[in-house]
């Protein structure tokens, strides 16, 4: 079974790791503005034109943030973030969307818990994507099984999972 990774020093190797094969999957770097619900920021992300995939990444001191969009970002100009795989920096907080979890054989793997604008229920309602029951604490709950961390094929899965939000966040428009 899967559990979700609350040490800080452990969040930290996986944030770590994540981002380097993030960015070496995605080689182009564009300075640009990144903009969502709350705000926009300057930020150079980057951009894989294979995967139609940018990436933006910040972190505050409680979370990792990981930001996600679709088209090639232009140079100066605002980027709409797509999706965020946000994961807290220290123990669990079922509050943020993303996870690290571990599996029975030590993999680090990339988690969502479906908590999208709309909710929820919508997110596993629509989503078509693996899933995997994790130990979340004192209790279990259903996750998106994004990726392995250390997978280098991660920047696709991600890509896949983004796809697969802005499909749900389409049909909630409806």
């Amino acid at each position: 079974m899967f559990s979700i990774i609350s040490d800080t020093a452990d969040i930290r190797a996986a944030a770590q790791q994540l981002d380097a094969n993030l960015r070496t999957a995605l080689p182009d770097r564009i300075d640009c503005s990144v903009g969502g619900a709350g705000g926009s920021f300057a930020t150079t992300v980057a951009y894989a034109p294979s995967l139609d995939l940018w990436y933006a990444a910040q972190q505050n001191g409680k979370t990792y943030w990981h930001g996600f969009g679709n088209g090639a970002p232009q140079a100066g100009k605002k980027v709409a973030l797509a999706s965020e795989i946000n994961i807290p920096a220290d123990g669990l907080n079922r509050a943020i969307s993303g996870a690290f979890a571990r599996d029975d054989a030590g993999r680090v793997w990339l988690l969502h818990r479906g908590k999208i604008r709309g909710g929820k229920a919508l997110f596993f309602a629509h989503y078509n994507g693996a899933t995997v029951t994790v130990q979340d604490g004192d209790k279990e709950d259903s996750c998106a099984l994004i990726g392995a961390v250390d997978d280098p094929e991660i920047a696709a899965h991600i890509a896949r999972f983004v796809a697969a939000v802005v499909h749900i966040k389409a049909v909630a428009k409806k």
